[in-house]
C-alpha cells in the first residue's frame, strides 16, 4: 500500500524546484562550467531515503543517504550546496550537504503533509507546500529556521513554483483546483485564486517569467496562466494520459511531460500550443523529470503505483534525438522527486 496522504499526490510530487526559473524542484539550466559534474538526487518515499546519481557516468552511490518518514520532494540551492528534502509523513524538512552526503541530524518542523519544496531564486527563501493542512511554509536557508507564521492557501496544496524575478511564488491546490499567488516579499496571498482544471498538480513558470503552465491530473490538459495579470487562457491544451512532472527546454521552447498513465513522456511545442504526435517509451509509470545543467538531458523517476516496496528506477532522455537510453538507474524504493544540481567540482 502506498505511503503518500492522497492520490494525486502520487502523480504531482518531486520535480521540484527543477530550473530555479521555470520548475520548483532543483534542477538547473545553467551553462556547466569545465571540469565539473553535476548530481542527481532522488526521494525514495519507499525507504526513507535519498538516493544520488553521478549526472556524467549515470552511476548511482552505492550508499543511500537516510532522511525523515516518507520523502516527497525535493530541491537543491542554487549554489549547489544543499539539498532539501519534504517528509510528507513527519511533517519535517530534510537537509543534506550535497559535497559531504551527510543530512544535518536536526530536521526543520513544518505543516502536515509537506510535498514540494522550492527555492527562491536568490537561494535564500525555501517554500514548502503543506498538502494536508492547506498551508505554505517558507524556512530561512541560512538559519534553517521557518517562519513561525505559515501562509494559508486552498485545498491541498501541492505544487509551488517561483518566478525567475523572485517576486511571485504560484502554488496549486489540487482538491480546489485553483492557483494561488503569493508576494514573495511581504508573504502575503492574493486574496482571489486562479481557477483551473480538475485536480491541478505541478505549476511550472517558462524561463522568460511570462508564463505559467499547470498540469490538471483529473482532466489531462495543461493551463497557462499570464504571470502579470494573473488571467488564464481560456483553451488548455488537450493531452491523453495520467500526467505527471514536467520541465522546459532552457529556451522555453520546449516542454517534456511524464505522462504517468501511459508510460511515456511527450513534447510539447509551447509556441503552437501543440502536442507532438509521437510521445517516447520510457517504462512503467513515470512521475518526475529534471533537467541536467547543459539542458541536453532529462531524468525521469519511476515508481509501481501498486507495489511501494519495489525498486525504483530513473531513466534518462537524450532531449536532442529525443531518445531514452536502454539502461535505468536502479534507485531506492517508491522513487518519486528527482533534482540535479547545477554543479559540481
Amino acid at each position: 500500500m502506498r505511503r503518500f496522504p492522497l492520490v494525486p499526490v502520487v502523480v504531482a510530487f518531486g520535480l521540484a524546484g527543477a530550473l530555479a526559473s521555470a520548475a520548483p524542484t532543483g534542477a538547473s539550466t545553467r551553462a556547466t562550467r569545465r571540469r565539473c559534474g553535476a548530481t542527481a538526487f532522488v526521494a525514495n518515499n519507499g525507504s526513507d531515503t535519498v538516493s544520488t546519481i553521478d549526472v556524467k557516468t549515470r552511476t548511482k552511490n552505492p550508499d543511500d543517504i537516510a532522511v525523515g518518514d516518507g520523502p516527497i520532494g525535493v530541491a537543491v540551492t542554487p549554489d549547489g550546496k544543499t539539498a532539501f528534502v519534504a517528509n510528507s509523513l513527519s511533517g519535517t524538512v530534510s537537509t543534506i550537504d550535497v559535497k559531504s552526503r551527510t543530512r544535518d541530524p536536526d530536521d526543520i518542523a513544518v505543516g502536515e503533509g509537506p510535498a514540494t519544496v522550492t527555492l527562491t531564486p536568490d537561494g535564500k527563501t525555501v517554500f514548502v507546500t503543506n498538502y494536508a493542512s492547506g498551508t505554505v511554509s517558507t524556512i530561512d536557508v541560512k538559519t534553517r529556521t521557518k517562519n513561525p507564521a505559515d501562509i494559508p492557501v486552498g485545498a491541498n496544496p501541492n505544487w509551488v513554483a517561483v518566478t525567475p524575478d523572485g517576486k511571485t511564488a504560484l502554488v496549486t491546490n489540487t482538491r480546489a483546483g485553483t492557483v494561488s499567488t503569493i508576494d514573495v516579499k511581504t508573504r502575503t496571498k492574493n486574496p482571489t485564486d486562479i481557477p483551473v482544471g480538475v485536480l491541478p498538480a505541478h505549476v511550472v513558470v517558462t524561463p522568460d517569467g511570462k508564463t505559467a503552465f499547470v498540469n490538471n491530473f483529473g482532466s489531462e490538459t495543461l493551463s497557462s496562466i499570464d504571470v502579470k495579470t494573473r488571467t488564464k487562457d481560456p483553451i488548455d491544451i488537450a493531452l491523453a494520459s495520467a500526467l505527471g512532472g514536467f520541465v522546459f527546454t532552457p529556451d522555453g521552447k520546449t516542454a517534456f511531460l511524464a505522462n504517468n498513465g501511459s508510460d511515456t513522456v511527450s513534447t510539447i511545442d509551447m509556441n503552437a500550443r501543440t502536442k507532438n504526435p509521437g510521445d517516447i517509451a520510457v517504462g512503467a509509470s513515470p512521475l518526475e523529470m529534471a533537467l541536467t545543467p547543459d539542458g541536453k538531458t532529462a531524468f525521469v523517476s519511476h515508481n509501481n503505483v501498486l507495489d511501494e516496496a519495489l525498486p525504483g528506477t530513473v531513466s534518462t532522455i537524450d532531449l536532442k534525438t529525443g531518445t531514452k537510453n536502454s539502461d535505468d538507474i536502479a534507485v531506492g524504493s517508491g522513487s518519486l522527486g528527482v533534482a540535479i544540481t547545477p554543479c559540481r567540482r
